[in-house]
């Protein structure tokens, strides 16, 4: 289920005009990709950070021509999860589980063995989960962990190597990447003036880069991305994207930007209309209102590093046939190995990682009603051809 944040609300975005600019193809591969629209910059002159070459529609391939199951991982019942957990996965694959209802992190080895145990107040006393309490690798020897208090740095063992106390980034933090021994830090509330954070190894703020206003302002203050997958990093660049995109940005400016829509996707056309702010009395009516705008149109969940040079957008769409809700998503090389193609799911993904993807199936063994932590499909992405 994606987040939903409807006790906040925000001030009607200003809805900018646009107009075309035109740039040839300018990839060998893309005689069988049909072009989907032009260049649309800010009156007045194109912005060099949000601009585009062009805009395609990917190939579309079945999932299974694309991903081949490598692996089936039960993770150690040593520990048993909760019901509320996430995971995170490293170039070893190794898996990184921030269990929020123990207050704890957990690694496992690739396949599924427990390797160590941290509960968070063993680095802060004061630390609990917050809404958007994560867990992430910062490389394959370190793990960031945002508490209600700031950030917890461990080492490959477990071990706490560094506390940070900072409001900003325990509060305002729905992403969190690694690049060039840079660490970046996507907001969560994303407005006019918000910024990319950037901070150096021992999370020291050094920079920030201006984000522009979402187009549906209301929306993208209750709506959001699947916590920690509106930002990633890869080999070129820190990426972001917002649950209204069709397609990840990335930090920085660059000459030949080309973004992807997928066929299945449906453009959203209107903000959320005005409501108060939540309490018990209005609770489901809004509910309500939420629920029917997201029918109207496709939502990211959230863009994954499938690899250190390779993106995947996942979304949520509405199949116009059936009216029944559908995983999608594009996947397109940084460095144009493969032309770009687009595929559906059957179950949402949870992490990808050096050429892998892994899914979470069942929570239980029904022939015994066990409780018993949940089996970890792993995949393995097989890159199209150019042919």
């Amino acid at each position: 289920m994606r987040a939903y944040v409807v006790a906040v609300t925000a001030a009607p975005a200003g809805n900018k005009s646009r107009h075309p600019c035109s740039v040839p193809m300018k990839f060998p591969f893309c005689t069988p990709i049909i072009a989907a629209g032009l260049l649309f910059c800010l009156v007045g002159g194109c912005n060099s950070r949000s601009a585009v070459d062009q805009i395609l529609t990917p190939i579309h391939m079945d999932f299974g021509d694309l991903f081949v199951q490598e692996s089936v991982i039960r993770l150690d019942t040593t520990v048993l999860l909760g019901s509320r957990w996430r995971l995170d996965a490293n170039s070893k694959g190794e898996l990184l589980v921030l269990d929020i209802q123990s207050q704890g992190v957990h690694l496992f080895s690739p396949d599924g063995i427990l390797v160590w145990t941290m509960l968070i107040t063993n680095c802060n006393p004061e630390a609990n989960f917050n809404f958007n309490a994560q867990a992430s690798f910062l490389n394959d020897s370190h793990v960031a962990i945002l508490i209600n208090k700031g950030a917890i740095v461990l080492d490959q063992n477990g071990e706490c190597v560094q506390t940070t106390t900072d409001a900003d980034l325990a509060t305002n933090t729905w992403g969190l990447c690694s690049h060039r021994d840079t660490i970046f830090a996507m907001p969560r509330d994303i407005r006019e003036n918000s910024f990319i954070r950037a901070y150096s190894s021992d999370f020291t703020l050094i920079d920030q880069f201006p984000l522009p206003t979402p187009k549906f302002q209301r929306r993208a203050s209750v709506m959001l991305t699947h916590s920690g997958l509106n930002m990633a990093c890869f080999n070129d660049d820190v990426w972001w994207v917002y649950s209204e995109n069709f397609d990840a940005t990335p930090r920085l400016p660059r000459a030949g930007l080309t973004q992807y829509i997928p066929d299945f996707f449906v453009e959203r056309t209107q903000d959320f209309p005005e409501y108060p702010l939540v309490d018990q009395s209005n609770f489901r009516e809004i509910t309500r209102m939420i629920d029917e705008a997201e029918a109207e149109a496709t939502s990211v969940i959230g863009v994954f590093t499938l690899n250190n040079e390779t993106r995947m957008i996942v979304y949520d769409s509405i199949d116009s046939s059936n009216e029944e809700l559908t995983k999608g998503a594009i996947i397109a090389s940084h460095s144009d190995r493969f032309p770009a193609v687009s595929t559906r799911f059957e179950e949402t993904p949870e992490v990808a990682e050096n050429g892998r993807l892994y899914i979470v199936s069942d929570s239980g063994d029904e022939s015994t009603e066990e409780v018993i932590n949940p089996t970890i499909i792993r995949y393995r992405f097989v890159p199209p051809s150019d042919e």
